[in-house]
C-alpha cells in the first residue's frame, strides 16, 4: 500500500497530490470515531466581552479538547466547538436552569470560518435539543435530547434529564432505549474547585469530573474536565459531553436581562 507522502514519476503522481489523498482520507474520519478513541475532554466557555461590558448575554460558545486520563489537556486544538442557537428574548426572559435552545457540535479538525456556525454546515457533529418546560417540583423535569448528525446521520443517541434532588448535584443519562446509562452527581458544599462521581445505573463510581475556575478580567471562565470510564463506548462518550454542557446550564450559568421567568 501506497504512503499517504509516495509519489511514483511513472504513474504520473506528485507529493502535492498524495497529500491531498491523505487529507481527505483524514477529512473521512468520523469525529465520532475519533471521540471513542479519547480517554476524556475538556470543555471550555469562550470569554464573553458583551457580557462583562454591557450585562447583555450572546449565546454561549463552548470549545472541546482532548485530555488524558490525567486530567491534562493534549492540544491547543479544540476537536469540537459548540454553539447556541436561541433567541434573544429566551436568553433575556428565562432562567438558564429552564431556556430553551438548540446547540450545533461543529467539527474543527477542518475549520472553514465561511461555513462553521451555519447551520446548514456539513461540519456538524451533533445536535443538542432542549425545549421549554414547565417544571414543578419532580414533575417535568427539563431535558436534553441528542442528535448524531455527522455525513448525513440523523440517530437520536438519547438524552440527559436533571432529577429532582435536594442540595446536591445531579444528572441522568440514559441510551436512545431509555436505558439508565450513568448518573453524575455531586453534594453542592463545594468550594473552587467541584469534583463529580461518574456511576453506572447500580450506584459504582467508575469515573469523575472536574469543574474548575479561572479569571480572565473580570470575568470567571468555566473549565469543565471528564475523564471518560474505561468501557464507556464512544456513543456513551457522546452522552457525557452533552450531560456536561447541561451541568453548566442547569447549575452554573448566570441569567441576564430584565426579567427571569422560573
Amino acid at each position: 500500500m501506497l504512503s499517504p507522502l509516495y509519489s511514483n514519476d511513472t504513474m504520473g503522481q506528485n507529493n502535492n497530490y498524495q497529500m491531498a489523498n491523505y487529507q481527505q482520507l483524514q477529512r473521512e474520519e468520523r469525529c465520532l470515531d475519533i471521540l471513542g478513541t479519547l480517554q476524556g475532554i475538556s470543555i471550555q466557555q469562550r470569554f464573553e466581552f458583551i457580557l462583562v461590558m454591557t450585562g447583555f448575554q450572546s449565546p454561549n460558545v463552548f470549545r472541546v479538547f482532548p485530555i488524558n486520563d490525567q486530567w491534562q489537556q493534549l492540544s491547543q486544538k479544540e476537536l469540537f466547538k459548540c454553539k447556541e442557537l436561541s433567541s434573544n428574548f429566551a436568553r433575556a426572559s428565562f432562567s438558564p436552569h429552564y431556556r430553551p435552545f438548540e446547540m450545533l457540535v461543529y467539527d474543527c479538525r477542518f475549520k472553514d470560518q465561511d461555513i462553521l456556525f451555519q447551520s446548514s454546515s456539513d461540519q456538524i457533529v451533533f445536535k443538542f435539543v432542549r425545549k421549554y418546560r414547565c417544571t414543578f417540583w419532580c414533575l417535568n423535569r427539563p431535558r436534553l435530547d441528542i442528535f448524531y448528525r455527522e455525513k448525513g446521520y440523523n440517530q437520536n443517541l438519547g438524552y440527559i434529564i436533571n432529577p429532582f434532588v435536594f442540595c446536591k448535584f445531579s444528572c441522568h443519562i440514559f441510551d436512545s432505549q431509555d436505558q439508565l446509562k450513568y448518573i453524575i452527581d455531586a453534594p453542592g458544599c463545594q468550594c473552587d474547585e467541584l469534583t463529580f462521581n461518574i456511576k453506572t445505573s447500580n450506584g459504582e463510581v467508575v469515573s469523575f469530573m472536574k469543574k474548575q475556575f479561572r479569571q480572565s478580567g473580570s470575568e470567571l471562565i468555566d473549565n469543565f474536565r471528564v475523564v471518560f470510564p474505561q468501557n464507556a463506548s464512544k456513543i456513551e462518550k457522546a452522552l457525557l459531553l452533552a450531560a456536561t454542557i447541561m451541568f453548566e446550564y442547569m447549575y452554573f450559568e448566570r441569567r441576564h436581562g430584565p426579567q427571569a421567568i422560573d
